[in-house]
């Protein structure tokens, strides 16, 4: 069975395909990578090497910065998109009898591609969007409904509950009930996987040494806004300040701004961290909400505290506060003590936090294994035809 997972070169996407892909080649699939370049990104070498000899494409190029620009330009951008055309181009080269797709906003040109080519496709996310209630989303219709009429007009479907598209015959929630209560969308076609995250080597491990610095009996606070949101030096010394204030020790990925965050010597830094690792030995992590860093904190048992600063990481904060699992601070209302007293708060063990975390732990699974179960299983169904 030949199947095709596309999505773009950004770390929070490519990362928790990765193990899908692997899962998918285990599982007997004959799997192709199709990535769009991210703000010219491209695959490194660790991916390369977690990926095997799985085949990938670069198939065209997509750019961030629009989705935080004037959403009325979102319509023609997407409109004059040579991505639809080169994705439909490739699905045809390589010919896979199943597509798995990528569901978020700046894939919809390949979404569309990807219908024109009349494979079977599917669909599944990478945050948690596809569950989110569109109430939640606010901040981002005037995006959402020109990427919905797109889509539309070229006939994929668009869910209005939620703000997002919907593969007609597969979509992949990478959630667990725990986290989206009552309040999140589960009866508008998608089926719930577990989390992603599962043990395992993912690829893009590193070794850290600081991790042997740790006082014994002091508590621990990770602060990490990933690899791409890492880059606001007074908002990062603000949150670190105010989480070493508590007494903890703090542990802080940092990227290249350790030089210009004059922070107390004994906050330990890094470019880059082990995260899984890290999070083993965290009591609280001071995150932006990227779905890989709430996935891998649950998995953990780690309480959140959550500062969203930009797209899909409000959705995931907010399911984070719900779920009891954490809290959120929004970034305007960031000061040293307010993460002081969030941070205070999060380590209380009558809080119960981290026992709402643990309870969890049952539901969490292998959303890869879980992934490629069902999309081997899809694939090997005829296609029903079914009324738009």
């Amino acid at each position: 069975m030949r199947v095709a997972l596309l999505t773009t070169t950004q770390h929070g996407h490519l990362n928790p395909y990765v193990p899908v892909v692997n899962a998918l080649r285990a599982a007997g699939g004959d799997v192709t990578l199709l990535l769009l370049s991210a703000d010219g990104g491209m695959l490194d070498d660790k991916r390369r090497q977690a990926l095997g000899t799985t085949p990938v494409h670069l198939i065209g190029k997509v750019e961030m910065a629009p989705w935080s620009d004037d959403p009325a330009k979102i319509g023609a951008m997407l409109q004059a998109s040579p991505v639809a055309d080169q994705t439909t181009d490739a699905l045809r080269a390589t010919a896979p009898d199943f597509v798995l797709v990528d569901s978020l906003p700046v894939t919809a040109s390949a979404m569309v591609g990807t219908e024109a080519s009349g494979i079977p496709y599917g669909m599944i996310w990478a945050n948690l969007g596809g569950v989110c209630p569109r109430e939640h989303r606010r901040g981002r219709w005037a995006y959402d409904e020109q990427v919905g009429d797109y889509l539309t007009r070229h006939g994929v479907r668009w869910s209005t509950r939620t703000h997002s598209a919907r593969s007609p015959i597969l979509n992949l929630m990478p959630t667990i009930p725990a986290l989206i209560g009552n309040d999140g969308v589960t009866d508008d076609g998608g089926q719930l996987i577990g989390l992603p995250g599962a043990a395992g080597t993912r690829g893009d491990e590193v070794a850290f040494a600081g991790l042997d610095r740790i006082e014994p009996g002091r508590p621990v606070v990770y602060v990490s806004f990933g690899t791409i949101f890492y880059r606001r030096p007074d908002l990062l010394r603000t949150v670190i300040t105010g989480a070493a204030a508590t007494g903890a020790q703090v542990i802080a990925a940092v990227g290249d701004l350790a030089e210009d965050l004059a922070l107390p010597d004994d906050v330990l830094t890094a470019p880059y961290l082990p995260q899984r690792e890290v999070l083993e030995r965290a009591d609280v992590f001071v995150t932006h909400g990227g779905y890989n860093s709430v996935a891998e904190s649950i998995r953990a048992a780690t309480p959140m505290l959550v500062i969203p600063l930009a797209v899909d990481q409000p959705v995931q904060a907010h399911f984070v506060g719900s779920a009891g699992f954490g809290t959120a601070l929004a970034p305007a209302d960031v000061t040293a003590q307010a993460v002081t007293d969030a941070v205070t708060d999060l380590l209380d063990p009558t809080r119960d936090h981290r026992a709402r975390l643990r309870a969890a732990q049952p539901e969490c699974g292998d959303s890869a294994a879980r992934t490629a179960e069902l999309v081997l299983d899809t694939a090997g169904t005829p296609r029903r035809e079914e009324k738009r």
